[in-house]
């Protein structure tokens, strides 16, 4: 018998089921609504959080509030019952979490943003040519600081 045959399944995501599929999961959001929680932690008291489903997987994802910020940076605040739907995000397990004082493993989402993908690419690519900084910069330069078409003029 194994230690999560102990608890009643789940209709919420656990870091164990992150783990168990490799580590992060990439999923396609199909809603988002709002559902009351009776907190046990804090006195049985009802707290409103967000949720989201996803396009594979049954199992939804309880929101908090650094999800929330994270997904709000990438896809905006407004209007995410809208917004949100059909975007990618990656699921992975940050084993350093705070709840009720204690560090315990939960769910992350990790912020994915394309400008600085790029940037981040354009360098490790520059470095793997062989580029000095100041050649870096002198290339960059040539394509007016467009990370993306300097990227492409180094491959």
């Amino acid at each position: 018998m194994d230690t999560k045959d102990l608890f009643p399944p789940s209709e919420y995501l656990r870091s164990e089921d992150i783990e168990e599929a490799g580590g992060e999961l990439s999923l396609t959001i199909t809603s988002v609504s709002r559902k009351e929680y009776i907190n046990e932690d804090n006195g049985g008291k009802a707290e409103v959080k967000g949720q989201l489903t996803f396009a594979e997987l049954e199992k939804k994802l309880a929101l908090n509030v650094t999800n929330t910020n994270t997904l709000s940076a990438m896809f905006g605040s407004r209007d995410i019952d809208k917004v949100w739907i059909n975007k990618i995000i990656i699921l992975f397990v940050d084993p350093h979490v705070k709840y009720a004082g204690k560090e315990v493993k939960g769910i992350r989402i990790r912020l994915v943003d394309p400008k600085q993908d790029t940037i981040t690419e354009y360098w490790k690519k520059s470095r793997e040519i062989g580029l000095t900084r100041e050649e870096g910069l002198a290339h960059l330069k040539e394509f007016n600081q467009d990370f993306a078409a300097a990227l492409a003029g180094l491959k």
